[in-house]
Formats: structure tokens, C-alpha cells, sequence
């Protein structure tokens, strides 16, 4: 093989390389339109393991807010649903439980989403920003731990 023929063989690779590493940059990116969208669970609050006390006294009897589980699912329709699940804990050893619940829509943005929900009798849409990093969903959920967020990270 001549060493033009070497260099016509290069110039015609070269660019079909670029174009399969660009492809497959795509299809990972987890907000591209080439990403299979799902659920993801919630493993940490506040960063901790789950469950974990995100207020309170951790001492038995102690007043206290735990999340206990959660999940974010993605749609490729672009409405997505946020569940976080919270039991909350009296000074005399009572406890309620409940579930915080966002619905709506979403926008993504590089790696970055923005999830548009609507508060009870508002009548303006309020936003959160999740951000995907090292494959991980992470969003600061507002109201969690009374009228505070909570960072819950997703896997």
C-alpha cells in the first residue's frame, strides 16, 4: 500500500470516528432526546442514606421529620412525577405519614431540568432544577421538611 493510499484511507475515517463519537456523546446524555427516560429512586436525603432524620432530635421521643423513600419518574412526553415519602414524628411517640407529591412538566437544559409544579391556590407555576451528575438526579425538594427543601439525590 502506498503511502497515499494510507492517507486517503485516513482522511476517510477520520471523519466517520467524529460522527460515531458524536452519536454515541448524544445517547448518553441522559436529558438528550435519545435518552430512555425512567424511574429513578431516591438514596440519599440531605446527603444521607435513606431513611434518614432531616430535622429534628434523633434521641427516642424526640420531635423529628424522617424521609423515608422516594422516586422521580421522567416521561418522554416531558411530564415527569416526584414523590418523596416523609413520616413525621411527635414529642410523644406518634407519627404521621405522608407522601409529597410534584407533578408537571420539564424542560432540560445540558444537564440540567427544570420541573414546573403549581402550589395548592396559586396561580403562577413555581420551578425546581435537578442536575444529573456522575449519574446521579440531584433536586433540592421544597416543603419537605416543613417549609425548607430537601437535596434528595436519585439513582
Amino acid at each position: 500500500m502506498t503511502l497515499n493510499r494510507v492517507r486517503s484511507a485516513l482522511t476517510r475515517a477520520v471523519p466517520i470516528v467524529a460522527l460515531v463519537t458524536g452519536l454515541s456523546a448524544c445517547y448518553d446524555d441522559p436529558f438528550s432526546p435519545y435518552w430512555d427516560r425512567g424511574t429513578y429512586y431516591l438514596s440519599y436525603a440531605n446527603n444521607r442514606p435513606v431513611p434518614t432524620i432531616v430535622s429534628g432530635g434523633s434521641a427516642p421521643g424526640s420531635a423529628r421529620i424522617e424521609v423515608t423513600r422516594g422516586s422521580l419518574t421522567l416521561r418522554r412526553d416531558y411530564s415527569y412525577k416526584l414523590l418523596v415519602d416523609v413520616r413525621e414524628w411527635t414529642g410523644t411517640g406518634q407519627f404521621y405519614e405522608y407522601t409529597k407529591v410534584f407533578a408537571g412538566t420539564y424542560e432540560n437544559d445540558d444537564r440540567a431540568i427544570w420541573l414546573t409544579y403549581y402550589e395548592p391556590g396559586d396561580y403562577y407555576s413555581s420551578s425546581m432544577v435537578a442536575n444529573w451528575r456522575n449519574g446521579r438526579i440531584e433536586v433540592a425538594v421544597p416543603g419537605v421538611d416543613g417549609g425548607y427543601p430537601v437535596l434528595c439525590v436519585f439513582d
